[in-house]
């Protein structure tokens, strides 16, 4: 996070850096003592959820204790969310003249977050490059979405069919499914 911040008579300024979770009271202190305008630090160490942040400027260093001043603001509500999507209900095969092509594999999913929207869905067969999947609805935008799509035929023998879920904040969950494809009689 970056602030801005200024004396008007040009005294040295430290930041202290609060937060706290919605629905809290209280402030905890980040960190104290800072000389610049800025400070990054690791969410993962805040649980999913909506956060406030307060930045205290204060003119002490240059000041003795009575004529020392201090001013604070606070952001606006920001969401922490570190936890991967679920997939659930993964589904493969079997091979089906339906398809295009005849033979090709259906497969199924459900993707879930619990904090945000899907962003986007990905599937792999037996380790090969990523191929992005649309959900039944077309559009992305739901905390779940159900996804059902095919692959062309493929070769006989076992088959690995991995897929990864990405959240809005880029958390990826992802899990496969092993088919075996009998061969042509």
């Amino acid at each position: 996070m970056i602030w801005t911040a200024h004396d008007d008579n040009d005294d040295e300024l430290r930041y202290a850096v609060y937060f706290r979770g919605e629905g809290e009271k209280e402030w905890k202190l980040l960190k104290d003592g800072l000389e610049q305008r800025f400070y990054a630090f690791d969410t993962t160490s805040l649980a999913d959820g909506a956060y406030y942040l307060k930045i205290v400027a204060s003119d002490a260093a240059s000041n003795d204790a009575v004529r020392t001043l201090t001013a604070e603001k606070e952001s606006e509500r920001f969401e922490v969310d570190n936890t991967p999507p679920l997939i659930e209900d993964l589904r493969a095969g079997p091979p089906s003249g339906k398809m295009s092509g005849g033979g090709g594999i259906p497969f199924s999913f459900t993707a879930r977050d619990s904090a945000t929207a899907i962003e986007k869905a990905e599937y792999s067969v037996d380790g090969g490059e990523w191929k992005l999947i649309l959900p039944e609805s077309d559009l992305s935008d739901a905390p779940k979405e159900r996804y059902h799509s095919g692959m062309t035929a493929l070769a006989a023998g076992e088959h690995t069919i991995a897929v990864r879920v990405f959240d809005r904040f880029q958390n990826v969950g992802s899990a496969k499914v092993t088919i075996q494809v009998p061969s042509a009689k």
